[in-house]
């Protein structure tokens, strides 16, 4: 019996010992003073540099190593204001799973590669805002050999990855050798990220069935011309994302590989690229193949809609001038000067461009016999939300007839006015073809346009009047990439309006009108347009076609004297296009 107990306590306490031998192989450690000593790392323990320490020896190989199944799960934290640095292969990890590494300060490395995960899978790179992974060599390098599948790498950036130096190559390199995969690597460079190398060799290359999706800048720093993203195998998608740069090429060399472009609707961008891919802009712009090009169709798509404004502003000073002591006369000039701000809300779904549009002008009408010759001149900016600005100058001539008696008890008037309209529209697009990831082009032309209208008074039911509008926009070329052909296009509108006296005593009057239009598109040619002289073709959506506006307005008239009179009027606008606004007019009665 004692011989038993004997031998059961002796295999207890062994068992204690082998428990207190394994927790202490794989018990953590924390560098908290520094140190150049090689560190060998243990399954799933933690080594951590602390801040404001450094784990560095310019002249060791693999200062942090770990081999095979034994190190499984092993993390390295490198805290911020802390440094890891060592000569080649800084952090040699080879043929183990789930290594993590967690960088806030600084890894560095002197040779070749500074992560080498060879073999590995399933590892995890976080590179934290801040922190920084640097070498003189290939940097973050994941590499299969015949031995096993090197897969699942997954990095995570929000700082710094870069290869610098004269032997300097890849930021990140993930390749197979000896025929194994290396695939299903995941990589996020956030919107603080920054991965580039400054030699002629690719910043990113990737292998098979892998993902690169880039919020912020992956640059090659030797050229524009060279590689920045390099797409080795097969099955691949590439995504850039929100106003991501890249700067170098984007090169293709498998089959079944995909470029996904999600900068906004309306964002104009141009990528060169080498290879094939399969290409979509996720948010539904016009994506043109022969490299990658989009441009936003603000400057053609709005043109409809700002001559429906134009027709509105139009009636309702044409019903100002009518009621004027000028008309009654048919004596000295009316004019009046009127400034508005109309801001539209963007849609995805029909590429409806998100724009602020500014204008002022001057609308001059003269009586005279059976016709009264109108003449309005007009200066705006549009301001699209993707980096456009159009500035346009536009002046317009024409005639009001006066009123007629109609069959059904009402009057009739009618107006036709021309104009001519100079654009000049300054547009920054993004682009790998620069250093800076963005490039600034211009565009100079003439656009003409036609409004013929009537109006149906009527003292007891609100006024019904219509329109046709007539636009046309000739060929006309950005200085870069951009190539438009003619575009024109007929709309029709129809409304109802009134207007009250609503006080009125010796010297003011209150007026209060409003106006209901609805306007739509009756014919119209598709966009055609090159990018980089590749044909392509742009067909607005059916509801950007139509429009309801509803607008309504004080106007307030003051004679302070005989002479003189003096107006202001204050009109809000709304339309189904989510177009809201404000305009302003001002009229003075001159003695000339």
């Amino acid at each position: 019996m004692c011989k038993n107990l004997k031998h059961l306590s002796n295999i207890f306490f062994l068992l204690i010992f082998v428990f207190f031998i394994k927790n202490a192989n794989s018990a953590d450690v924390n560098i908290a003073e520094d140190t150049n000593t090689q560190q060998t790392l243990q399954a799933s323990s933690t080594l951590t540099i602390k801040s404001g320490f450094a784990l560095q020896n310019v002249a060791v190989d693999r200062i942090v190593k770990g081999y095979n199944p034994e190190i499984d799960n092993a993390t390295v934290v490198v805290e911020e204001n802390a440094t890891l640095e060592g000569k080649a292969n800084t952090i040699y990890v080879r043929e183990t799973s789930g290594f993590t590494l967690t960088n806030s300060g600084s890894v560095i490395g002197n040779g070749s590669k500074v992560l080498n995960l060879r073999d590995t899978q399933n590892p995890t790179i976080t590179n934290n805002e801040g922190a920084t992974i640097s070498g003189t060599y290939n940097v973050i390098v994941q590499q299969s050999t015949a031995t096993e599948d090197a897969t699942g790498l997954t990095i995570t950036n929000h700082g710094t990855i870069k290869a610098v130096g004269s032997t300097s190559e890849r930021a990140i390199y993930i390749y197979q050798s000896g025929g194994e995969l290396a695939e299903d690597a995941t990589i996020k460079n956030s919107s603080t990220g920054n991965i580039y190398n400054t030699q002629n060799s690719p910043t990113i290359a990737i292998d098979t069935s892998s993902t690169l999706t880039n919020s912020g800048t992956i640059e090659n720093r030797y050229s524009p011309s060279s590689k920045s993203i390099q797409v080795v195998g097969n099955n691949n998608t590439v995504t850039l994302k929100d106003g991501g740069k890249v700067i170098g090429v984007i090169d293709s060399d498998g089959t079944g590989n995909k470029l996904r472009i999600q900068h906004g609707a309306g964002q104009s961008y141009y990528y060169e690229t080498e290879g094939t891919f399969d290409l979509e802009d996720l948010d539904g712009n016009v994506i043109v193949e022969g490299s990658a090009g989009s441009v936003g169709q603000g400057g053609n798509e709005i043109l409809d809609e700002q001559l429906g404004h134009k027709s509105i502003n139009l009636r309702k000073s044409i019903a100002k001038f009518k009621r004027s002591e000028q008309y009654s006369n048919q004596n000295d000039t009316w004019s009046e000067i009127f400034s508005s701000f109309e801001r539209r809300q963007g849609k995805k779904k029909t590429l409806r461009l998100e724009h602020n549009n500014l204008r002022a002008g001057a609308n001059i009408i003269q009586p005279g016999q059976n016709l009264n010759h109108l003449f309005s001149v007009e200066t705006g900016r549009q301001e699209f939300s993707k980096d456009h600005n159009i500035d346009r100058i536009s002046i317009s001539g024409g005639f009001i007839s006066d009123e007629k008696q109609t069959k059904l008890n009402s009057k009739i008037e009618t107006f036709f006015v021309w104009g001519v309209t100079l654009n000049k529209s300054d547009r920054r697009i993004l682009t790998n073809t620069t250093t800076s990831g963005f490039l600034d082009i211009d565009d100079q032309y003439f656009s003409y346009d036609a409004l013929y209208g009537g109006k149906f008074l009527n003292n007891m039911i609100p006024d019904f009047s219509y329109s046709l509008g007539y636009g046309l926009t000739p060929n006309h070329e950005e200085s870069e990439y951009y190539k438009w052909q003619k575009k024109e296009f007929l709309n029709a509108s129809v409304a109802l309006s009134d207007e009250y006296l609503i006080l009125s005593d010796d010297k003011s009057k209150l007026y209060f009108s409003w106006l209901t239009d609805y306007r739509e598109v009756i014919a119209e040619n598709v966009q055609e347009f090159k990018v980089n002289n590749v044909f392509a073709e742009y067909d607005p959506h059916e509801d950007l076609s139509r429009e309801i506006t509803v607008t309504a307005g004080i106007d307030y008239e003051f004679q302070p004297q005989e002479n003189s009179l003096f107006s202001i009027n204050l009109d809000g606008l709304y339309s189904s296009q989510q177009t809201y606004g404000a305009q302003a007019k001002l009229y003075y009665k001159s003695l000339f």
